[in-house]
């Protein structure tokens, strides 16, 4: 059994709070802080938490838990790692892990030099259908991977404090998208080219729409983001040559010659908070091993690399080379 404290009680922490809910053999949620009392209250009210603090240095006084669940916006993460890393607590943080690749490697050096391990909640290996299509692409069940084309497309209007960060669309979903890529192509990226654009349709101060191209050394990945079109949807295309998958978050589809197969994912849809609890549980299964979950902040490391790559081509209006998933 884990006691766990969650950082921050905003809109995200609910998954967090229903995952771990359905699992109390392994995970019992013991605190809470934030230093809004509402938040605090609904924290109470609405799950359960018997106790809560207006601050981390609060909660950490009370003690009584060994891993820290971190909800809070990006912009104020690496002050919060750091109490808890200070502190001993085991950390398995929302993403983005950062906003920007060198503080993303300090929050890793942080936690090596602690003594503590720390995971990142890439919550859409399971919640989207990347974990199965993985799986699939390993087996060889399309042969060599050709190419990946993937679009996003919705019109969002996000509200709080997201609205007012500099990175917007990409940085709220192409975390996951870029996350998955990898997983799927199961090699570092080589080159990533980006184009970015705010739609006044839409109240952000960051970019609302990208157009990203990907280079998996020979893997080409096609990438569209939108946050402000009229058309909804989002699926991934694998293109192997031998066979084909076709999938979104409920539904996998492989397609080789004659024979069609499909695969329901159960994280779909209400199971997000299912796909929550699994992240926290690979940094558990880590703990107890004294080994690093797949989920590892070292890991996520190329995911904030494509992140900053991104930002960087659409900023400089030129590609951008990497090597072995890392900036040069």
């Amino acid at each position: 059994m884990h006691n766990v404290a969650v950082v921050g009680c905003g809109g995200v922490s609910a998954m967090h709070f229903d995952g771990y809910r359905a699992h109390p053999e392994r995970v019992r949620v013991v605190a809470a802080c934030d230093p809004v009392a509402e938040r605090r209250e609904w924290a109470e009210r609405e799950h359960g938490v018997p106790r809560t603090f207006a601050s981390i240095e609060d909660m950490l006084r009370h003690g009584g838990w060994d891993v820290a669940v971190l909800c809070t916006p990006s912009e104020i993460r690496e002050a919060a790692v750091s109490a808890l890393a200070g502190a001993g607590k085991h950390i398995l943080a929302e993403k983005p892990l950062s906003d920007g690749y060198d503080e993303a490697g300090r929050l890793v050096a942080m936690c090596r030099k602690a003594g503590v391990t720390l995971a990142v909640n890439q919550n859409f290996r399971d919640h989207y259908a990347f974990g199965i299509a993985a799986r699939l692409v390993a087996a060889g069940e399309i042969g060599s991977v050709l190419g990946i084309s993937h679009r996003d497309l919705m019109f969002r209007q996000d509200r709080g404090w997201r609205i007012r960060m500099r990175r917007h669309a990409m940085s709220v979903m192409g975390v996951h998208w870029f996350d998955g890529f990898r997983q799927l192509t199961g090699c570092p990226a080589t080159r990533v080219s980006a184009r970015a654009y705010s739609s006044p349709a839409i109240d952000c101060a960051g970019e609302t729409d990208a157009f990203v191209q990907i280079e998996f050394g020979a893997i080409p990945v096609s990438y569209v983001q939108s946050f402000s079109s009229r058309v909804t949807t989002t699926e991934t295309i694998v293109l192997g040559d031998r066979g084909t998958l076709r999938f979104g978050y409920g539904t996998l589809t492989r397609i080789a010659g004659d024979d069609t197969a499909e695969w329901d994912n159960p994280h779909a849809g209400q199971g997000k908070p299912e796909s929550t609890y699994a992240s926290l549980s690979r940094l558990l299964d880590a703990i107890e091993t004294d080994g690093q979950p797949s989920n590892s902040g070292q890991d996520n490391l190329q995911t904030i690399a494509l992140l900053e790559a991104a930002y960087r081509s659409a900023r400089e209006g030129r590609a951008i080379e990497l090597r072995r998933g890392l900036p040069r």
